[in-house]
């Protein structure tokens, strides 16, 4: 992973960190320890770099970045289907379309978010909500 997609995917992440402020779930990093509290609902990272395109000819030219990072809420299978779901519509409310996040400097542009089909895994309730973004480094 290069440094600018790093420098990308901690923007999300510390955006992603400020949801719990608000009172929301824990949070499964991508990579990083966590043990879920059966029955508990958690959010999880996952950080997709998609595209890296130059914008220029010249072999300086910045780089557009492009790509995916996907959040997903897991409730506990059993409950109503609908706490998962309004935590998946909080977390895309947090994440809204032209919002710009920065970290070392480069900005994170959302340019849009949304909501997927639930699936059951094993005995959670998943919800995913996909952000896209884009940056031009």
């Amino acid at each position: 992973m290069s440094a600018a997609e790093k420098d990308i995917n901690t923007a999300l992440s510390v955006r992603l960190q400020a949801i719990q402020s608000e009172g929301l779930p824990a949070i499964a990093y991508e990579n990083a320890a966590f043990t879920p509290t059966t029955g508990t609902l958690y959010l999880r990272e996952n950080f997709l770099p998609n595209i890296k395109d130059p914008v220029g000819i010249a072999h300086s030219s910045a780089d557009d970045y492009e790509g995916l990072y996907q959040v997903t809420v897991l409730s506990a299978r059993g409950e109503r289907r609908f706490e998962g779901q309004e935590q998946a519509r909080l977390v895309s409310a947090h994440f809204p379309r032209g919002a710009e996040y920065t970290y070392n400097s480069i900005k994170v542009k959302v340019t849009s978010s949304r909501i997927g089909s639930p699936v059951q895994i094993e005995d959670r309730y998943s919800v995913p909500v996909t952000i896209e973004w884009r940056a031009i480094v």
